[in-house]
């Protein structure tokens, strides 16, 4: 393989086994620190499950975005799927009662507006290897926003119900006063965005950077092409962040009330040796205190 992509990273057996490693590391070290909720195993099948299924997806995509990429009907059936697909992610991540499917408004909020403006000012063509990656990547980025805004703000409120009834106490419509506790949490959503753009460059170089180079654009293409990336994407996810907040705020967007008993702690593994020991120990003290008894007893 002759071409500027081989150069970077080429697909072979050692690239293979190489991703085989990594995977099965990533596996183990969730399992064995117990990075999960429960401080279980449940992370780590997560970590394998979505590790397998990067794979098998983006076989099919590659096999797949020849025929999208030039057929009229393929491209806005790929990019509803593309949409379709992080409208359940983002619903299952901030929600799992029915409430989850209004995570589609913030998403198709900010990402609709600057599709249609790159559209009509020519910026972007209406084909298949323009339109894919650049909306995917905004898509991508709504998604992530509504995500983190949707936990963040959900959770604050959760804790923080007694600061919302005293806020309605003063006064206020219940509206407002659920935005004023999840503003501060939901604005947390915009900072992995501001870390990338205010990185570029000198921490990473962006997918959309080193695909302008492999495509044999010159470095100054590239870095306009990535510049205009990471703009659009702060303009979307800040659309998303807060239509997210003002959906929750009006409780479009819901916790499920549980009442379910919290599970019991689960209790600590004691060794038989040590209750042997403590045995004895009990023993021997009821011993001691008994013939301290008698000797009292025999002085008086």
């Amino acid at each position: 393989m002759t071409t500027a992509s081989a150069a970077l990273l080429p697909v072979n057996a050692t690239l293979a086994w190489v991703l085989a490693v990594l995977l099965a590391a990533a596996v183990a070290v969730t399992a064995l620190a117990r990075l999960a909720p429960d401080q279980g195993s449940a992370r780590a099948r997560e970590v394998l499950t979505a590790g397998l299924r990067a794979a098998v997806q983006l076989a099919v995509v590659s096999v797949a975005i020849g025929w999208v990429a030039h057929s009229p009907t393929g491209l806005p059936a790929f990019l509803l799927l593309m949409y379709a697909v992080a409208v359940r992610t983002a619903g299952r991540r901030v929600t799992s009662d029915g409430t989850w499917w209004w995570t589609a408004v913030p998403i198709a909020a900010g990402v609709v507006p600057a599709v249609v403006l790159l559209l009509s000012t020519g910026l972007v063509e209406v084909t298949g290897i323009a339109m894919i990656p650049v909306t995917g990547i905004l898509i991508g980025g709504a998604m992530t926003a509504t995500v983190l805004a949707g936990r963040q703000s959900l959770a604050v409120l959760r804790m923080r119900h007694g600061e919302v009834e005293a806020a309605l106490a003063l006064g206020l419509v219940e509206r407002d006063a659920r935005v004023e506790i999840a503003r501060s949490a939901a604005s947390e959503a915009l900072v992995p965005g501001l870390d990338q753009t205010r990185t570029v460059g000198l921490v990473t170089l962006p997918g959309a950077f080193v695909g302008m180079l492999l495509g044999g654009a010159d470095p100054i293409t590239a870095g306009a092409v990535q510049l205009f990336v990471l703009v659009a994407l702060m303009a979307v996810q800040a659309v998303a962040v807060v239509v997210t907040l003002e959906l929750i705020a009006r409780a479009r967007i819901t916790a499920p009330s549980s009442h379910e008993k919290p599970p019991a702690p689960r209790r600590p593994r004691v060794s038989w040796s040590f209750v042997r020991r403590r045995q004895e120990t009990t023993s021997s003290d009821r011993t001691r205190t008994a013939e301290s008894g008698r000797r009292t007893r025999r002085g008086s």
